[in-house]
């Protein structure tokens, strides 16, 4: 490990130096990153790379059913039409939205005019 905190160190010097000298000796273009951002970017996509990757997967519509939650009405409808969309496109998916689209209907907090545009989107996807 010391031997290659040793490496490092070379490496950092010659970095320091080649900052101090390039700046005069280069000339400046416009499309051209300087060293730190270029060490950013390596340091930041050796981590990506590094990470784990989420081995669950939660449907969209799952994400999509927390925005029921929302009581602004575009919000709300717009929720409502995606819900409708995947379920006409994806047929395993279609029993649970219908139930998620069901039990908002049952809610007394849902206004009667987001419950008559659910029926008729339910409508739609029968």
């Amino acid at each position: 490990m010391n031997q290659y905190a040793k490496h490092f160190d070379v490496v950092r010097k010659l970095k320091a130096i080649v900052r101090i000298t390039g700046r005069a000796i280069r000339s400046h273009r416009r499309h051209e990153i300087s060293e730190d951002i270029a060490y950013k970017i390596q340091r930041s996509a050796y981590e990506v790379s590094h990470t784990p990757k989420k081995e669950e997967y939660t449907p969209t519509y799952k994400q999509i059913a927390k925005q029921l939650q929302v009581r602004d009405a575009q919000i709300y409808k717009a929720a409502v039409y995606d819900l409708v969309e995947i379920a006409k496109q994806q047929a395993a998916y279609r029993d649970d939205i219908v139930k998620i689209l069901m039990q908002q209907l049952k809610e007394n907090k849902v206004p009667q005019d987001i419950k008559e545009y659910i029926e008729h989107k339910l409508s739609k996807l029968n």
